[in-house]
């Protein structure tokens, strides 16, 4: 029978894991996944044909009585570009604060834009990034295996600023 004490206090096979919690490896694959999944959603808009995606995505908003079309085209247009550059930062966890702030504000805007067709389901779908990102800057204080960790001290990359828990 094999002995797993070792492998708890980060021995063995794991030890180059060295002192890292099991909400910090959380919060490492919550951010690497969260980052992936962002970078493809700009990624693949670039590489399948942006202005077809454009086209297919612009046609429900052509009777929209908020949003001129021309604002409508111009947000989906860039969105595939801020998708990318945010994903790729959030799963490098470069600039982490700002990429999730900036993910923040994508989000509410694909929010608004969804409310003012009334397409509730989308928008449903939309909370659910809402909850991610909000869960992503509340437990920024967890932020490892991320190249923020390698340009400041380890223990000041990951405290909530103003002291706040």
């Amino acid at each position: 029978m094999e002995d797993n004490t070792g492998l708890a206090a980060g021995r063995g096979r794991w030890s180059f894991l060295g002192q890292v919690s099991d909400l910090e490896l959380a919060y490492a694959a919550f951010r690497i996944t969260l980052g992936v999944n962002i970078f493809f959603h700009g990624t693949m808009r670039l590489i399948t044909g942006l202005d077809a995606w454009v086209m297919m995505q612009s046609k429900v908003f052509v009777d929209n009585p908020i949003l001129p079309m021309w604002a409508v085209l111009a947000f989906l247009y860039v969105l595939p570009f801020v998708e990318a550059i945010l994903g790729a930062l959030t799963t490098l966890g470069l600039f982490t604060r700002w990429a999730l702030l900036a993910g923040s504000a994508m989000i509410f805007w694909l929010v608004f834009g969804n409310l003012t067709r009334q397409d509730w389901g989308t928008v449903g779908n939309n909370m659910h990034y809402v909850l991610y990102y909000s869960l992503m800057i509340a437990g920024l204080r967890f932020n490892c295996f991320a190249l923020d960790t390698l340009r400041a001290p380890t223990e000041a990359a990951r405290q909530p600023s103003r002291g706040i828990a």
